[in-house]
């Protein structure tokens, strides 16, 4: 019988600048994505494939907090002063880092019912990610 991974978002972080991040919103606590694909094809009017390697490390890691999360502060303090931060994203199964990231979005408000969500949008320069 083949071994099954345990996920536990418990032991999934993400830490900004030394600082562990705390206080998520239901649901995707963070998340990350690549803008471009690591290969960039062609194909010529005769069919003629061409294949490049993209080295292109541009990604964005999107943090969702609570409005009264303990770190909003913290983050709207980095965004306010435009500040270049480290980020680190790690669970069981995988490590992201970036030693070159800035906050590009600040989070949309709104107030209700429910407690207020806040996502911190980050441009992170030189992103790798490891499978563990």
């Amino acid at each position: 019988m083949a071994d099954v991974r345990l996920y536990d978002a418990v032991n999934a972080n993400i830490v900004v600048d030394g600082r562990t991040i705390q206080g998520f919103q239901d649901g995707d606590m963070f998340s990350y994505t690549y803008k471009e694909e690591k290969v960039k094809t062609t194909v010529d009017a005769q069919g003629n494939p061409a294949i490049a390697i993209n080295n292109n490390h541009l990604a964005t890691v999107t943090i969702n907090l609570t409005g009264n999360s303990v770190d909003h502060k913290y983050l709207n303090n980095i965004a306010n002063a435009n500040k270049q931060v480290t980020l680190q994203i790690t669970s069981e199964f995988e490590k992201v880092s970036g030693n070159q990231a800035f906050i590009v979005k600040v989070p949309d408000g709104a107030f209700g019912k429910d407690t207020p969500k806040r996502s911190y949008t980050f441009e992170v320069l030189d992103m790798r990610v490891e499978a563990l």
